[in-house]
């Protein structure tokens, strides 16, 4: 989902998202190299082109997948395949559901600040889940992060109902075969220093003090 200010007695707290932006992602900088090297300043426009199409997809792709799940429409642009993408995806991971607990949960932790919305808490067999919907090719080393933090906040909300298993659903966008992968990750709580040196880097930062 979009990003969104979270702000706490006049204090902004940084999302899942800010925070695994300060994680070293060196294929985006190789990405954008290549391109400014090929086409000079054009090559730096089609990259943020393709970055900006890319967004829209993926929050079509998610408002579409809520969608399925609550049984409500879900409009998109009919500018991309957001709909083949979406249904790529469901269709993967449905069967594996046994119940979609929780639905784009707004997630927050009150000790370490910090929040995010995942995309689904689900029970499956293995046990409870945090589900993630992406639309890009390969792994990144942000997701484990990514849902580590959505972990974080649900266990610190739900003491009852610890999570500690994560599954990422990707498909690319630009594949036409249209094939899912699931990443699972298991003890999510082995990522939990990363989190905390994470908001402390974030603070150094963004914080005047």
């Amino acid at each position: 989902m979009p990003h969104s200010d979270f702000i706490v007695d006049g204090e902004a707290w940084p999302s899942a998202t800010e925070l695994t932006s300060l994680l070293p992602q060196p294929w985006i900088i190789a990405w954008y190299k290549s391109a400014v090297r090929k086409h000079g300043w054009r090559g730096w426009q089609r990259c943020l082109a393709q970055s900006k199409r890319g967004m829209k997809i993926g929050t079509e792709v998610h408002g579409l997948i809520e969608g399925y799940i609550k049984k409500e429409s879900f409009e998109v642009s009919g500018k991309y395949d957001s709909s083949a993408f979406a249904d790529a995806l469901f269709d993967a991971v449905n069967p594996l559901v046994q119940t979609f607990l929780e639905i784009e949960p707004h997630l927050v932790s009150n000790s370490l600040k910090i929040h995010g919305t995942a995309d689904a808490i689900v029970w499956m067999c293995e046990g409870l889940t945090v589900l993630d919907w992406k639309t890009s090719a390969a792994k990144s080393e942000t997701h484990p992060i990514q849902l580590a933090i959505y972990a974080y906040c649900w266990n610190e909300m739900h003491t009852d109902n610890l999570v500690n298993r994560g599954v990422i659903a990707r498909v690319d966008k630009k594949s036409k075969k249209l094939g899912v992968k699931l990443d699972v990750y298991e003890d999510l709580e082995q990522y939990y220093p990363v989190v905390t040196a994470l908001r402390e880097i974030w603070r150094y930062i963004n914080q005047k003090d």
